[in-house]
């Protein structure tokens, strides 16, 4: 059976995530505020030693990094920096084709309602990863509610989607109110909501590395790209291109760079060994300075080669709920993939909040289904949009800005809280 305690006024959830990525962090996060009574267990099957300095940057973009400021989270704890300017050279040339100030955004994305700044952050995922999960097993009093229990180095054998129990492979059993499946990518609870799920290749791999600010500054062949602060730096061409942005309040710059799988024999983990002769086999048609900028690769290089999925018919099953990229893969085209795992975490925060009753749990799981799974599809389909070859339905910029707008106004928070009265009122009319 399920571990509610009911009592009068307050009654406890036992809550297992399994992942203790980004988005099962940020779950926990929200649920230490929205529910400070719960008690909440993180599985983790990593020890978290491959956490190290590789090329894992990521933007947090206005609709994630407000959540997270909500939460205690500040850029400066994690030395991020603020997303200043874009700028998009053609890879072949160097010709500059956009080159655009980003300081309106943080009054274009303004919450509507309240009036937050939402700012457009860029940072390192291991320094995010980091500070989160001290945030979540906080235990001083700087966070509302129980610290959450974080165990690492475990494997999930099964989920009974009905009870809530989980069993680990040692044996060990937790049976929860509620189960949230958050471990990413390669998810082991996927299976326990749709057995047939799959991933599959979408033809392209990317290459992962940071590099030191200061070296491309020096050399005067690569200064252009990363001469402005907070500049994050689109180098295309039809069938492949390369981002670059600082982080680590601008003193590193990551690199991702896009090309097609026959390049590269990869598979689907981040960690993949990537090879710096095909790394510069791959961009060997592009711009001197461009090139030049690869060759800065180091011992960090990874490769991974980008899957994707068909959507889910439901995020959810039983008492399993599942979030992030266990419950919708994303693709790097729009930077949204961490974005809509922390709106994931905040929307089943909000609905488990304080209060809630054991009778409540089934139905406000399918109402998270039905709040977050067609807004998510919709973006994951644009960002396969904007990921596709040039002159083959990728989107135009003025689609791009459109959907960027989708993405960026929206507030998870809000709009949970608002389906959730509407869902409440309806229980007491009913």
């Amino acid at each position: 059976m399920p571990l509610t305690t009911e009592t009068a006024k307050n009654p406890t959830l036992q809550i297992t995530i399994l992942g203790a990525g980004i988005a099962g962090l940020t779950c926990a996060l929200a649920l230490r505020h929205t529910n400070p009574s719960a008690k909440i267990l993180l599985l983790e099957k990593s020890a978290f030693e491959k956490h190290k300095e590789t090329g894992a940057a990521l933007y947090l973009a206005p609709n994630c990094s407000d959540h997270l400021l909500r939460l205690g989270w500040h850029p400066r704890t994690s030395g991020s920096n603020q997303c200043e300017g874009f700028l998009s050279v053609d890879g072949m040339t160097g010709d500059v084709l956009k080159e655009m100030d980003l300081g309106f955004a943080d009054e274009k994305w303004r919450g509507r309602d309240d009036g937050r700044v939402r700012p457009w952050v860029l940072s390192h995922r291991v320094d995010l990863h980091r500070e989160l999960r001290r945030l979540v097993t906080d235990d001083t009093g700087e966070v509302p509610g129980n610290a959450a229990v974080l165990c690492c180095g475990v494997f999930v054998k099964g989920v009974d989607v009905e009870s809530g129990m989980v069993e680990l492979g040692d044996g060990r059993r937790f049976c929860s109110d509620v189960v949230i499946g958050a471990d990413g990518n390669a998810s082991s609870s996927r299976g326990f909501v749709d057995p047939g799920a799959r991933l599959k290749s979408c033809n392209r791999s990317c290459y992962r590395f940071l590099v030191e600010r200061r070296k491309l500054l020096d050399d005067p062949e690569t200064r252009m790209l990363v001469e402005k602060n907070g500049y994050f730096a689109d180098v295309t061409a039809p069938d492949r291109k390369f981002v670059i942005y600082p982080c680590r309040e601008n003193q590193f710059v990551n690199f991702a760079c896009f090309c097609p799988d026959d390049i590269e024999g990869t598979g689907n983990d981040w960690d993949q060994m990537g090879s710096k002769a095909k790394l510069e086999k791959s961009f060997e048609s592009f711009w001197p300075p461009a090139r030049k900028a690869l060759s800065y690769a180091g011992d960090d290089l990874k490769v991974w080669q980008m899957m994707d999925a068909e959507p889910l018919e439901s995020f959810v099953r039983g008492r399993l709920a599942l979030i992030g990229d266990a419950a919708h893969p994303f693709l790097p085209f729009l930077g949204q993939g961490a974005a809509q795992a922390m709106e994931d975490g905040v929307s089943i925060a909000v609905l488990l909040q304080q209060g809630t009753k054991s009778a409540e749990i089934l139905p406000l799981v399918q109402l998270y289904d039905q709040i977050r799974r067609e807004r998510v599809h919709y973006i994951q389909e644009k960002t396969r949009m904007n990921g596709r070859d040039e002159g083959k339905g990728r989107l135009t910029p003025d689609e791009l800005f459109g959907v960027l707008d989708f993405c960026y106004v929206h507030d998870e928070w809000a709009n949970t809280d608002k389906h959730l009265a509407a869902w409440r009122e309806r229980e007491e009319k009913s």
